[in-house]
């Protein structure tokens, strides 16, 4: 009776220290997820800056468009109205200026939506200087963030390694067959294989136990197993 108490209260520490170890690797398997989920957030700000860019071109280049198309329209007005006095017609001289009129009017919205162009180009170069600013300052951060990621994995490497270690002084001290069956609910039951019994349920699977198996735990003299989720039992009282 004493051996197996003996035994259960080496479980119980090795228990707590698998648990541990447990979250641990749980903590550090999604380090590389939360990575990937800061990288990700960044290139979305970086593609919103270079949409706005995108969009700053194609402003630009339109306004060139307008303007080229301005300048040709002014050449057109010219050379008509340098036609004007070689006409010999009432009629010809009313077509060209007609010509004419017609061209200053295309200017005039021309010059018109040049305007809005250039107002427009104004407010989106503002707001990509704004924007290079803040996407240099979340580069930082997220070098930083990413650098700080890393140095918790070697942190959380390096508790592991001790608390493998821990593990090691205990072990030996445990029969084998039943460090075998701790073991493989261990791994079946996600590091969690001996649990105490509260009230009247599983610690794991928090089902209601028999009156007997409850009273064969209080006694401490045999390894105790839940019918329920195989896990290894434990009297806490």
């Amino acid at each position: 009776m004493e051996k197996i108490q003996e035994q259960i209260d080496i479980l119980i520490k090795l228990q707590e220290l698998d648990a541990e170890i447990y979250r641990l690797r749980e903590e550090k398997a999604a380090k590389p997820e939360e990575k990937e989920a800061k990288k990700s957030a960044f290139e979305q700000e970086k593609q919103a800056l270079k949409t706005k860019e995108d969009t700053l071109k194609s402003l630009q280049l339109k306004r060139k468009e307008y303007e080229i198309d301005l300048e040709t329209k002014e050449k057109e007005i010219k050379k008509y109205q340098a036609q004007l006095y070689q006409v010999k017609t009432n009629k010809e001289y009313m077509s060209l200026q007609k010509e004419i009129e017609g061209l200053k009017a295309d200017n005039s919205v021309l010059e018109e939506d040049i305007l809005k162009l250039m107002e427009e180009i104004d407010s989106i170069k503002a707001q990509i200087g704004q924007e290079k600013e803040r996407v240099d300052s979340e580069e930082k951060k997220l070098k930083q963030d990413l650098a700080k990621i890393d140095q918790d994995i070697k942190e959380i490497d390096k508790t592991i390694t001790s608390k493998e270690s821990e593990k090691e002084k205990f072990c030996p001290n445990i029969e084998k067959g039943l460090l075998a069956q701790y073991q493989r609910v261990l791994k079946a039951k996600n590091g969690l294989a001996l649990v105490p019994i509260t009230g009247e349920s599983c610690g794991g699977c928090h089902r209601v136990l028999t009156a007997q198996l409850i009273s064969e735990a209080r006694m401490r003299d045999k390894i105790i197993i839940c019918e329920f989720c195989s896990r290894l039992l434990y009297w806490a009282g």
